[in-house]
This record gives structure tokens, C-alpha cells and sequence, in this order.
């Protein structure tokens, strides 16, 4: 066997790579010159072909690939080793750089996600690629893909938001959330699903839904104008018939109560106004309720009209580092 500087591996791989200039262009030749018989390059070279003509290698196969390169391995002789460690430095960066194309290319097709919160006090829409149509309440939390797959609709959410789907029979549009799914075609329904409440619930305005359990059962069925609500310890749905307008004109700036409790208010307006609220008795919590507020009136005016329907007062205290916190008391 030839015994090879490392001179000599250093102009195959470069010859290989068509990295040498004019002097090592002549080395090369010499060399060539020399060992007619230089059977080393030519497998080199065909090594190398193969992997520029080969296509993207998954675990398994690899796995499979390596178990093979190292039985042969094992099969030279001692005296053979350097040289083969010479070829598999060559071999290890053409496998590398071919494959790190390959790879980038794969990533191109890959699902893309977006995320979107909405903050405290605020209120946001936005148009998804389909067409569909989001409105989100504040302190939501929105996750959707830039691009639909070919079959089928997903978002998740966490808060409260109202959607206007885009109608497209063959892709079914689904709304996750941590108790329940929703699933439509074409409709208009509002959903509020803050993980931090008791209960999840769906309205539907326009159009048909199925409502889901996680694993994607349907366990009813929505016509317009009813609501579904899931409390999250109990299993079964409870389904009301409901004047969805209550339900759907906070897109508006809109905020209606239906014989709410005043701890459910509170629940509301500390994320419409990002403010702190408290009682200094848990009986007001049970204070019910009904009328209209408008949101871009400011929250002390908010506070004042329920001073006058019920026996509370309330304190505001501006917190210039943090949220501000209102504290309300019974009227003595």
C-alpha cells in the first residue's frame, strides 16, 4: 500500500472541492503521475457524487447508514486506520454541508405560529389568512398559524374573543381551548374561555357549531341564539337560550349585565380597566345586576352608577407603579 503525506490528502480534498490553485493544480497532476493506480481518489470522488446526488436521510435510516460505515471500519487492519479517518474527514463534511441544505429546505414547509395577547384595558381584532374575522377581550391570549393546512382550521385560545369564520365546506374551522373545542363552517359566535375562571361557555349568534370535549367528541350541538357553558369540574354541558346581543356587543364597546352578580362585574371590569378590585364584605359579592355600561367611559363613572343602583361606595386608590385598586364597601 502507498503511503500518503498528509500534503497529499490535503490536494485530494482540495482537488476534490476545486479549492487548489494553479501550483497545487500541478502537485496534484505529479501526484497522479506517480500512482496511476490512485484507486483512493477515484472512491473519494464517487463518495462524493453519491452524497451531492442523494436525498434527505431520515433518523432511522441513518441510524441504519452508521451501523454499516462502522462494521466496515472495523474490518481494516490497524495499519489502514489513519487513512480511513482521512476519508471520513472528507465524508463527515460533505454528509454535514449536504444535509444542512437539505434541512433548511424542509423548514420551509413547516407550520409557522403566531401568538398574540392582548393587554389589561385594551381590545384588539385582527383577520386570520382565511378570512376569518377575530375580535379579543382583554387579558386573551390568541395562537394561530400564518398559513391554514390543506384540510382543516386550528386556533387556541385562552380569554374571551368573538369570531366571525370565514365559510370554506371543506376545511372546518376549530377553537381550542384547556375545557372544551368548538367546531363550525361558516358562523358568528362568541366564546369565553379564561383558564383562570370557573366555567368555560359559547354563544352562538348565526350559523350551527358542535361543541367538543377535549379529545375532540361531540357532546352538543348549537342553534343561534343558544349558549353552552361547561363548568370545569363537572362533566355535562349546561345549554340556555339567550338574547345573544348581551353576549356579543363588547365588539362595540358594549358592555351588557343580565342579572349579573357583582363579583362577576368585578371579575370584568378589572381586566376591561386593568384595575384591582376588592370587597371588605363577601356578602356585596352576591349584588345582582342588569343594565349597559360603555366601555370608554372611565371606571370611577362606572363605579358611581352601581353606587347609586345598590348600598355600596367605593375607594380608588392610584397605584402610579402598578395597577390601581378600588376596594368596595357597604354603605353605612
Amino acid at each position: 500500500m502507498t503511503d500518503y503525506h498528509d500534503s497529499d490528502w490535503e490536494i485530494i480534498a482540495g482537488k476534490l472541492h476545486n479549492e487548489l490553485n494553479n501550483d497545487e493544480e500541478a502537485a496534484f497532476s505529479q501526484l497522479m503521475t506517480n500512482n496511476p493506480g490512485l484507486s483512493e481518489f477515484i472512491k473519494t470522488q464517487q463518495i462524493h457524487d453519491d452524497l451531492i446526488n442523494s436525498g434527505f436521510i431520515s433518523e432511522n435510516e441513518k441510524t441504519k447508514s452508521w451501523a454499516k460505515v462502522e462494521k466496515g471500519i472495523k474490518t481494516y487492519h490497524l495499519q489502514g486506520m489513519m487513512m480511513v479517518m482521512k476519508y471520513a474527514a472528507i465524508i463527515v463534511v460533505a454528509f454535514i454541508a449536504g444535509n444542512l441544505l437539505k434541512l433548511n429546505n424542509l423548514n420551509v414547509n413547516e407550520t409557522r405560529y403566531s401568538e398574540i395577547t392582548v393587554p389589561f384595558g385594551q381590545m384588539s381584532q385582527l383577520t386570520l389568512s382565511d378570512g376569518t374575522k377575530v375580535w379579543l377581550n382583554s387579558g386573551t391570549t390568541l395562537r394561530y398559524p400564518e398559513q391554514f393546512a390543506e384540510n382543516s382550521r386550528s386556533v387556541t385560545i385562552n380569554g374571551e374573543a368573538y369570531f366571525s369564520v370565514a365559510k370554506i365546506p371543506s376545511k372546518p374551522f376549530t377553537v381550542n381551548t384547556s375545557d372544551m373545542k368548538v367546531e363550525v363552517l361558516g358562523t358568528s359566535f362568541n366564546l369565553v374561555a379564561y383558564k383562570e375562571d370557573a366555567a368555560t361557555s359559547v354563544t352562538l349568534v348565526e350559523g350551527k357549531i358542535a361543541v367538543q370535549n377535549v379529545d375532540g367528541k361531540t357532546i352538543a350541538l348549537l342553534n343561534p341564539g343558544q349558549m353552552a357553558t361547561k363548568n370545569k369540574n363537572e362533566a355535562n354541558l349546561k345549554i340556555q337560550n339567550v338574547v345573544t346581543a348581551f353576549y356579543s356587543a363588547w365588539i362595540e364597546g358594549k358592555i351588557f349585565f343580565d342579572d349579573e352578580p357583582l363579583d362577576q362585574i368585578a371579575v370584568k371590569l378589572e381586566r376591561w380597566f386593568n384595575v384591582e378590585i376588592t370587597f371588605s364584605n363577601e356578602h356585596l359579592k352576591s349584588l345582582r345586576f342588569t343594565g349597559t355600561i360603555l366601555r370608554n367611559k372611565p371606571v370611577d363613572q362606572i363605579m358611581q352608577a352601581l353606587e347609586l343602583l345598590s348600598p355600596i361606595r367605593f375607594k380608588h386608590q392610584i397605584n402610579t407603579t402598578g395597577k390601581d385598586k378600588i376596594t368596595i364597601y357597604k354603605r353605612t
